[in-house]
């Protein structure tokens, strides 16, 4: 039976163990900086958030108009054709000698088909001189909303690089603990091949060969179930670099665990200044003031002055001839008031106030949200980081015990159950080690994205 399992053991490892290893030099080495790369290129949202604030530029741009003269020109050539008519005119005919006065009589009168052309230019300048302030406002309105753009821009982009960080360190973990399953596979499948040995030798129980094969069963069952384990977080990652979930990717890289972090007062009070989110809502409260404004800039008098040259002739060509005959120069102010326009202002200053009022109702809201967000991720990473510091040393006394256990199973004095037991505790250990230190990274991204300090990494 010995070199039966003998066999066995080198066609899993080879068919199973190693064929993965294998597969991975065909795969994609990647680091954690170049996943992110990837995925601020490829990020559906981040493009478009990325338009958005290239959008929100050209409207700053685009709001100077109310500021800014008009200049309007136009050309006009025609031909006005009157057919041959016929029509009744009143026309003196005489004077009245007692009277003096003129006589008329109605007589019908015609007229020949008559062609007339006629060709007329003109230019225009109209400039805003005065209107309650609301092109002042119209400008910073649009700089705040590009203001608000941008940080929406970094917040997507915060988002982005939390999630591939999630997928990258996942897939990691995911690996490690694949090792550990190998490595428990392997400690089976010696514990079979002891038990056979000293089954043929009589130093133990046939129960003893049976126990250690459902074991191995069990592990190589976790082993399969921890490779599908893998490529769902190979995918997952994939899917954060907005690639093909497909595409065979490997990630690398060191883990390094913060062993200690600044206070959560110092995270508290920096998430105020660096969270794109806080600054967004910051400056979508200013446009809410800024629209009141313009809203009440809507009811003030408005002034405007206006210059207007206009030339006139038959004879097209002559538009560019004599430029001083046939032309008209009008100029002059226009000055017109809202006195009443069926309560459009009313309504619409009493509509920008309540949303602004919902908008800081909104943003008091988030900044609790946020405080209760930060201190949960922090108190979870100090947490993991005690988590990490104990399995090291439940780690270190598994190892002892599954050692003691196999010693005094080889001499007698223990039994198959006893060493099945030490290495349960074994593979346990050593998976949850490496699930807390993993963890530990995953959530300390979290709070750094909570924060808004996670892109200043990249």
């Amino acid at each position: 039976m010995y070199p039966r399992s003998i066999k066995w053991l080198t066609v899993f490892v080879v068919a199973v163990l190693l064929s993965p290893a294998l597969a991975q030099e065909s795969q994609e080495l990647l680091s954690i900086q170049d996943c992110i790369q990837i995925a601020i290129q490829n990020n559906s949202n981040l493009v478009q958030a990325r338009n958005d604030a290239q959008v929100a530029k050209f409207n700053v741009l685009e709001s100077y108009r109310g500021i800014l003269p008009t200049i309007n020109s136009s050309v006009n050539t025609g031909s006005v054709e009157t057919g041959e008519s016929e029509y009744l005119s009143t026309e003196p005919v005489g004077i009245d000698s007692a009277t003096g006065t003129v006589l008329y009589e109605q007589r019908i009168r015609k007229t020949e088909q008559l062609r007339r052309n006629s060709s007329s230019a003109s230019i225009t300048l109209d400039q805003p001189l005065l209107d309650g302030g609301l092109w002042y406002n119209q400008i910073r309105q649009a700089k705040s909303q590009k203001t608000a753009a941008d940080f929406y821009f970094d917040s997507q982009r915060n988002t982005v690089i939390l999630n591939v960080e999630q997928a990258f360190y996942d897939l990691l973990k995911q690996e490690k603990l694949l090792e550990v399953n190998q490595l428990a596979v392997e400690r089976s499948q010696a514990q079979l091949n002891r038990a056979e040995k000293m089954f043929e030798l009589g130093a133990s129980a046939q129960i003893d060969v049976f126990r250690a094969k459902v074991s191995l069963g069990r592990d190589k069952i976790s082993f399969i179930n921890q490779q599908n384990s893998v490529e769902t977080a190979r995918k997952n990652l994939n899917l954060a670099m907005g690639r093909d979930p497909l595409l065979p990717v490997k990630a690398t890289g060191l883990l390094k665990i913060e062993e200690s972090l600044p206070s959560l007062d110092e995270y508290l009070s920096k998430a105020i200044q660096e969270q794109p989110l806080v600054k967004k809502s910051e400056a979508d409260i200013k446009t809410s003031n800024l629209t009141i404004q313009m809203a009440r800039g809507i009811m003030a008098p408005r002034l405007t002055g206006y210059v207007n040259y206009d030339r006139f002739h038959e004879d097209f060509d002559f538009l560019y001839k004599k430029l001083d005959q046939n032309y008209q120069i009008r100029y002059g102010l226009n000055l017109s008031f809202n006195i009443f326009n069926g309560f459009s202002d009313y309504t619409a200053i009493q509509k920008a106030k309540l949303n602004r009022n919902s908008a800081l109702e909104q943003f008091e809201n988030y900044k609790r949200s946020l405080k209760s967000e930060i201190e949960q991720y922090y108190s979870n990473y100090l947490s993991l980081l005690e988590i990490v510091r104990i399995n090291h040393e439940n780690l270190d006394a598994a190892k002892e015990e599954y050692r003691l256990a196999q010693e005094r199973f080889l001499i007698g004095a223990g039994t198959s159950l006893d060493v099945r037991e030490a290495q349960v505790n074994l593979t346990d250990a050593e998976q949850i080690l490496i699930a807390a230190q993993y963890n530990a990274v995953i959530t300390l991204s979290m709070l750094e994205n909570s924060v808004g300090t996670i892109g200043a990494k990249y």
